[in-house]
């Protein structure tokens, strides 16, 4: 692989200075070099969008039909690369073009760069996170590069598309069999990992879309009995506290959890876990809470009271816990990140910022952690700096982040108000309650800049 670092610096500066047509030009030579290079296909794309957003798009798309032409007699995948994004250079936006680009990456191996192609037809292109052969190419590649996690995110996507569409139930089988072969690391092929009936029963209910609650108390009985032949079972208990989660019964998890720590004091991941469990399980009841208020209009005040015990009740059990375990382990990130998050949480941001700083180093959390540094510098009134860190948190963000790119609209929204653009603010928080209603307080963000812009 050649090294393009020097095309691909030139490139990113003169991005940086909105020279778009010299950052075009070495982000192509960095292609020439090298083809499977993933950024120098993501920032290329990214500076045609830049420039014709700024510049307006070309009126014709003759000298792209022109390439089409070309495309068509050869079968040279990485010929059909060079002409499809002669294509893509007139319509960067194009999803029929960028998925036959990234196909072709894929038939080279160069798997990298075309979940990179593909994570931008995601993000930038109109319609591309509803396009069902995008996605299932998407999963497919993240399977590819051992981003199983990411495959079934967006599977997820794919399924409500097209519940009944046979390659998604293929990949929904094959996506949930690679994650147990993930879990298990040692097994050398799915031949191993299934060997013994008990096993492939394990794997079978892996393989369904959902569990039901029999299934769960099947799994949870397993492990049990594992737990009867050897009480010091680190990976049965884990397996239980992760099954009755699965059932909605957190604190229970935590319960079991915990009682086995004491028990053996030195499985302090369990008690990590359990934490961790009972942390979701107060957002469940949260979640539930909510629910409950729009089913039960006469008693929506009470829920929304239950609502708020159970936000104080996480908020004192993270301050507490979380910053226990920091002290025990200053040096996990792990733990740093967490307790950044209920700084944060409890609405002490410029605590949650130094933890947060400290737990950037982490590859795990350098997403979150970006985007919530970007809101604790809103709340903390740094905002020229939040702008900043808008810019390298966004570039982080990919296809299957969900709530985290909800967060980071949040934060801009609110910067838009702090900086007194009261209409952009609120655009920013109408758009964020269409893709999402019981997203945080948006609602009455939403109200309360109304009232200010005299709408109320």
């Amino acid at each position: 692989m050649a090294d393009v670092s020097r095309f691909l610096s030139k490139a990113d500066e003169a991005l940086k200075k909105r020279n778009y047509d010299y950052a075009i030009q070495m982000y192509r030579e960095a292609l020439i070099s090298d083809p499977g290079n993933a950024e120098a296909r993501r920032n290329y794309r990214l500076a045609l969008v830049r420039k014709y957003d700024e510049q307006g798009y070309p009126r014709s798309l003759f000298g792209a039909l022109g390439a089409m032409k070309t495309t068509v007699m050869t079968k040279d995948p990485l010929k059909t690369i060079e002409e499809y994004e002669k294509i893509i250079e007139k319509d960067p936006k194009s999803i029929r073009y960028n998925t036959r680009v990234a196909e072709n990456l894929a038939i080279l191996s160069h798997h990298d760069a075309s979940v990179a192609v593909l994570e931008f037809v995601f993000k930038n292109c109109d319609g591309g996170s509803n396009d069902l052969p995008a996605l299932k190419l998407l999963a497919r590649e993240y399977v590819s590069v051992k981003r199983t996690k990411d495959a079934q995110a967006i599977l997820n996507k794919a399924q409500k598309l097209a519940p009944n569409d046979k390659d998604v139930k293929e990949l929904a089988k094959n996506i949930a069999a690679q994650g147990m072969l993930d879990s298990v690391g040692s097994a050398k092929s799915s031949y191993e990992l299934v060997k013994n009936a008990g096993q492939a029963a394990q794997l079978e209910k892996a393989q369904k879309l959902v569990l039901d609650a029999n299934d769960i108390d099947g799994m949870i009985g397993v492990e049990e009995e594992k737990l009867k032949a050897n009480p010091m079972d680190r990976k049965a208990i884990r397996e239980i506290g992760k099954l009755l989660e699965k059932k909605k019964a957190h604190d229970k998890a935590y319960e079991r959890m915990m009682a086995f720590v004491q028990v053996d004091a030195s499985a302090t991941e369990i008690a990590d876990e359990a934490a961790l469990i009972k942390n979701r399980g107060f957002d469940y009841k949260m979640a539930a809470c909510r629910q409950k208020a729009q089913a039960e209009p006469q008693n929506a005040q009470a829920w929304l009271q239950k609502e708020q015990q159970f936000a104080t009740a996480k908020k004192e059990f993270g301050l507490q816990e979380f910053g226990r375990q920091v002290e025990a382990a200053p040096t996990d990130m792990d733990k740093r990140f967490r307790f950044g998050q209920a700084l944060m949480d409890a609405g002490r941001s410029e605590d949650a910022f130094k933890h947060l700083q400290k737990a950037k180093a982490s590859p795990k959390h350098a997403k979150a952690v970006n985007v919530m540094m970007a809101n604790c510098l809103v709340q903390m009134n740094r905002l020229e700096m939040a702008e900043q860190q808008f810019t390298i948190a966004e570039k982080l963000l990919t296809p299957d982040d969900a709530d985290l790119q909800k967060a980071l609209n949040y934060a801009r929204a609110d910067l838009g108000e702090r900086k007194g653009d009261l209409i952009g603010a609120l655009e920013g928080f109408r758009t964020l309650y269409l893709d999402d209603a019981e997203f945080r307080d948006v609602e009455k963000r939403i109200d309360a800049l109304k009232k200010k812009l005299g709408q109320g």
